[in-house]
């Protein structure tokens, strides 16, 4: 017999050789897998905190947890600054209101020389549109707060001119209702599940129904300042409250203000305010 044929015979049986007992090549043990951070430090600094995420360390669900609490923050801080804005707007107006009211030499000015509120009236307007829809007005600042100021400033103005013209007493027990009413809407507003800002389609028919009104006013003053009506438009200004309230807190809402439209949002809520003030005094006129 050929030797080489016999070594090459013996290195086949030796290559296809498979062992009968498995323990020979027991399993290599694996690391221990990294540990779990339950909650996020927050002394860890980002260099470290990138370093965690990419090591696995940092769990999705954390991450997840993190912008949310984030996205909480900023809601938080959005809601400060426009009640902040708001407290402001509202201050200035009532101190403008009670000069009008109950200074003589203010309240005579202002009625003797009506073109103040024509210009007051046409400024209004136009600040307003330019805030509406202009985003480079409402949102840079400081523009967006020196528009709003003029707002608040010619507002005030109107609605000082057309309380001097009225019982002090009258005014006061509408502001003192109206006051009231905001803060009894506000709460019910941020306690209630019921999403008001689902109900876009009712939003515009309110709207449309106001539009209306104001038009008819023209031809008809005695039917859209009748109480009934004035009824209906004050439910509607608490509504619009209500709508204008929820976007701003956000949470779990259909609709919700970006937090960059802070002016807007001081501007919406302060408009919502002289609304509900307007009807209640038209209300009050009838019994009075």
């Amino acid at each position: 017999m050929d030797p080489s044929k016999k070594e090459t015979g013996f290195l086949d049986k030796a290559l296809f050789y498979v062992p009968r007992n498995p323990d020979r090549y027991p399993p290599i043990p694996l690391p221990a897998p990294p540990p779990k951070i339950e909650s996020q430090s927050e002394d860890i600094p980002p260099a470290a905190e990138v370093h965690l995420i990419e090591t696995g360390i940092i769990t999705h669900d954390l991450i997840v947890k993190s912008i949310i609490f984030d996205d909480q923050s900023i809601r938080k801080g959005f809601v400060r600054k426009v009640f902040g804005i708001l407290l402001v707007q509202l201050l200035f107006t009532c101190a403008v209101m009670a000069a009008f009211v109950y200074h003589e030499p203010t309240k005579h000015f202002v009625q003797s020389n009506l073109i103040v509120v024509f210009v007051a009236m046409i400024v209004n307007i136009v600040v307003l549109i330019m805030i509406v829809c202009v985003e480079s007005v409402r949102r840079k600042h400081p523009v967006n707060l020196i528009f709003l100021a003029i707002f608040t400033f010619t507002m005030s103005l109107l609605l000082g001119t057309a309380s001097s013209l009225m019982d002090s007493n009258l005014v006061l027990v509408a502001v003192g209702i109206t006051a009231v009413l905001v803060i009894a809407l506000s709460v019910y507003a941020m306690q209630t599940k019921y999403d008001y800002t689902a109900m876009g389609g009712v939003m515009l028919t309110f709207v449309m129904i106001l539009l209306v009104l104001t038009v008819c006013r023209f031809s008809m003053p005695g039917f859209v300042d009748s109480l009934p009506i004035a009824g209906l438009c004050a439910l509607i200004a608490c509504f619009f409250l209500i709508y204008d309230m929820q976007s701003i807190i956000g949470g779990n809402r259909a609709e919700q203000l970006d937090p960059e439209e802070y002016v807007f949002a001081a501007l919406t809520l302060y408009l919502d305010v002289v609304r509900i003030f307007i009807y209640i005094l038209r209300i009050l006129e009838k019994f009075y």
